[in-house]
């Protein structure tokens, strides 16, 4: 999974260390299970779910819980119209969660893919 995010930076943490080199995003992502979580602090339904999606993770990265807790990865992709409401957001939720900076272009390069995706699957139905 660490190929998805080549050439990117994430922020490991609220305080915002940085993951730039190929092996730091190596060993944070790889051989785990990332969840890639679009979402923002101002939605409505992102409200409603992210608590439950912070419980969700604390509980599979804890070891009190689970034998592998390490195997579990987040990244949060924000939707946020600032960098201030996005940084609200991220210290409201576990400190292990991964993000991409502000305005990074993933989300919308994401978005693009999912159109291409959905206009080639509209294309093919048309052609049976």
């Amino acid at each position: 999974m660490s190929a998805l995010f080549a050439g990117k930076v994430l922020r490991a943490n609220r305080e915002r260390d940085e993951l730039d080199t190929e092996r730091e995003l190596r060993g944070a992502l790889d051989n785990k299970v990332l969840l890639l979580y679009f979402g923002s602090g101002q939605c409505p339904r992102c409200q409603r779910f992210s608590p439950l999606l912070r419980d969700f993770f604390q509980r599979l990265t804890d070891e009190f819980y689970v034998e592998r807790s390490s195997q579990l990865g987040l990244v949060y992709v924000s939707r946020d119209e600032t960098e201030e409401q996005q940084s609200a957001f991220l210290r409201s939720m576990p400190r292990r969660w991964l993000a991409l900076p502000f305005g990074d272009t993933f989300a919308s390069k994401s978005k693009e893919m999912k159109e291409l995706r959905k206009t080639k699957s509209q294309m093919e139905g048309l052609e049976e």
